[in-house]
């Protein structure tokens, strides 16, 4: 039997790297959405379209930042019933639907939320922070994001459809899709590469206490069949 301490040492500084090299990529995934959206509908790319792109990413990935961080300090159950529903696709494309609307059109239409609530379906995965997506101590999911990128495609697909639904031409279906597929191709080939080092782990063992370190921290725990494992007994 194998008895895991309950508080492993998760290292925080790399956790705040990871956190910060995550905001970039999503800062810069964002724009190339844009960027491939523009392309595709053969619309003229301008600076501010590409600062709106960006600032999305930014949101997203640092909404899901702080949430995760403030999960290791603990917090009462109800505060962090709030933070779970913030940090969830729901929360998440609301207020980055929210944020952009404001900004383009001074305003943020309820058929643009309403597009937005249905959309956070299929981008549940996008929406994992680093930590998690990554298989924490753990390791070793990274793959899992693989999946997600198709399912971002998706997500822009549907926001543009629910969209036109509503009354609002966003843009084409495939012009939504494109976007989406690429910003998912971006996050989600960074996070597979971030699963793959946290599964590279090394573990010391000394009369059944043993230690499991990958780049986020390390998993202490005991094993009470240590001398027979062994061949002792």
């Amino acid at each position: 039997m194998v008895t895991d301490y309950p508080s492993p040492a998760i290292n925080i500084w790399v956790f705040f790297a990871l956190a910060a090299l995550d905001i970039a990529v999503n800062a810069a995934a964002g724009p190339a959405a844009v960027a491939t959206a523009v392309h595709v509908s053969g619309d003229k790319l301008t600076a501010r379209s590409l600062q709106l792109g960006a600032l999305a990413g930014v949101t997203k990935a640092g909404v899901l930042a702080f949430v995760e961080f403030v999960s290791y300090a603990g917090i009462p159950a109800p505060a962090w019933l709030v933070l779970i529903l913030f940090a969830s696709s729901f929360g998440i494309c609301v207020l980055v639907t929210a944020e952009i609307s404001n900004l383009v059109l001074g305003e943020t239409p309820s058929a643009l939320l309403i597009a937005a609530i249905v959309a956070a379906i299929p981008l549940g995965g996008e929406c994992i922070g680093i930590y998690q997506s990554a298989g924490g101590l753990s390791g070793g999911n990274g793959g899992v994001q693989i999946f997600v990128m198709g399912l971002d495609a998706l997500g822009g697909y549907v926001f543009a459809r629910m969209a036109h639904n509503e009354g609002y031409d966003i843009c084409a279906y495939n012009v939504a899709a494109a976007a989406g597929a690429v910003y998912g191709a971006i996050t989600g080939i960074f996070h597979t590469g971030i699963g793959c080092m946290a599964g590279v782990q090394s573990t010391t063992s000394v009369n059944g206490h043993y230690e499991t370190t990958n780049i986020f921290g390390t998993r202490k725990g005991y094993d009470e069949n240590w001398r027979t494992n062994a061949g002792i007994i």
